[in-house]
């Protein structure tokens, strides 16, 4: 299994020419008749700030460019599959980020994963829907971003390849039923032929979404999702061997994460892992680290270790609009969520049972039921009950100007604004 650390100078083109020469693919990759490329962008909300975007998101520009290189060198189809998590319309995110107007150009064709046929395959004890594209083509290219993740601890290869392979209904299920060994033995299923991790700007701290970018300039790329995968780990200075679903995987004999044990072309590792990589917290330290990024630090409990991404959204991500308009100003409040969140004896402010997951506690607090609940729903209760007259009407303003604005981008979390006022130049050279 071999696994390249390359330095991103500035070319995208150049940079797919190193990976597929050091991976020895630059003779054998032209020779098929279709290949489907999987980015990274089922957590890409359009309203982000360009600089968090650029971190979440594979870079559009590197997805165009390795479209173009294999259609100018014989490839018969190339073709871009992508599905949505919580509220993300990939059409829109394609539209948005422009690869409507790029992939075409390239040559290239998008598909919308959502929006397309499904079959139902069996992955360990249970069943998920996933998608038809996959198993059409004859070369599986992988390209995720480089970020933390509160669940999973990273979110590289193995969680790209295998959540957004499936139709929601599924993505739902193997966060309920044990995210960290569904997702490694769907990528086991899938099997990417090459996975490219994009860590030119990286995601660190309370990743996948609510985290700072960092620029890393670097491109990770192997044979083996799972050994790649540990590679790009490592740089984050993150034991491969402590991250579950790689271990799972290992375990398995799908992958290596003995980094002693990976060959590694390219840049040396010792000269690419970035030292004060801030990692994401625990997932039981949540409500403390977001309340804090949030600027409304001791207001916020989440209690649960098993939620999904949707219901994070619906929830933190509703309080993250809230907040940035009514600047901090609110009355505490708590959040149960996940399978096993339960309700604390002492609990703080006002209680939200949150998504269908915990329908057993719904008369123990505001039930917010769906799966996962509706955000905008969520804002007009939040509004109601937790904010002061005065706040009330900042928030009420604040969402008219945005809905009437053509920019609707929103404004960054407090952590991040505040990072980017110190130094917005923090990157590994």
């Amino acid at each position: 299994m071999t696994v390249g650390i390359f330095r991103f100078k500035g070319s995208y083109e150049e940079s797919i020419w190193d990976i597929l020469k050091n991976l020895n693919l630059e003779g054998k990759i032209f020779g098929y008749n279709t290949i489907v490329i999987k980015p990274n962008y089922g957590s890409l909300h359009l309203g982000y700030p360009p600089e968090i975007q650029a971190s979440i998101g594979t870079d559009p520009r590197l997805v165009a460019a390795l479209v173009k290189l294999l259609k100018d060198n014989g490839v018969g189809r190339v073709i871009v599959a992508e599905s949505g998590m919580y509220g993300v319309k990939i059409d829109k995110v394609y539209e948005g980020l422009e690869l409507a107007k790029s992939i075409p150009e390239a040559g290239g064709e998008l598909y919308n994963i959502d929006t397309g046929e499904f079959e139902t395959v069996e992955i360990g004890e249970t069943t998920v829907n996933l998608s038809k594209v996959f198993g059409d083509c004859d070369f599986l290219i992988n390209i995720p971003s480089m970020k933390t993740h509160i669940l999973c601890t990273v979110s590289l290869g193995t969680k790209n390849i295998a959540v957004g392979a499936i139709d929601f209904e599924s993505k739902a299920k193997i966060h309920r039923e044990g995210i960290h060994r569904l997702i490694a033995l769907l990528a086991e299923k899938m099997n990417p032929d090459l996975t490219i991790i994009d860590g030119i700007v990286s995601h660190e701290y309370l990743g996948p979404t609510f985290g700072l970018p960092r620029r890393t300039n670097l491109l990770i790329a192997g044979d083996n999702v799972i050994s790649t995968d540990s590679v790009a780990a490592t740089i984050m200075n993150i034991d491969s061997r402590e991250v579950e679903h790689l271990k799972f995987a290992s375990e398995r004999g799908f992958g290596k994460i003995d980094i002693s044990r990976i060959e590694i072309k390219g840049e040396k590792l010792e000269d690419s892992v970035v030292a004060d990589f801030q990692h994401c917290c625990r997932i039981d330290e949540a409500g403390e680290y977001y309340s804090r990024a949030l600027g409304i630090e001791g207001k916020m409990d989440i209690c649960g270790t098993d939620y999904c991404s949707g219901c994070l959204n619906a929830t933190v991500g509703v309080i993250w609009v809230i907040t940035n308009y009514t600047e901090g100003d609110t009355k505490p409040f708590t959040f149960v969520m996940g399978t096993d969140g339960e309700v604390p004896e002492n609990p703080r402010g006002k209680i939200y049972i949150v998504g269908d997951c915990q329908a057993k506690n719904k008369d123990k607090g505001e039930f917010l039921p769906g799966c996962p609940p509706n955000g905008k729903e969520f804002y007009q209760i939040f509004v109601e009950q937790c904010l002061s007259d005065e706040a009330k009407r900042k928030a009420v303003e604040g969402q008219e100007k945005r809905k009437n604005s053509k920019d609707r981008r929103l404004p960054p979390m407090k952590h991040t604004l505040k990072y980017y006022q110190k130094n917005n130049t923090n990157e590994n050279k």
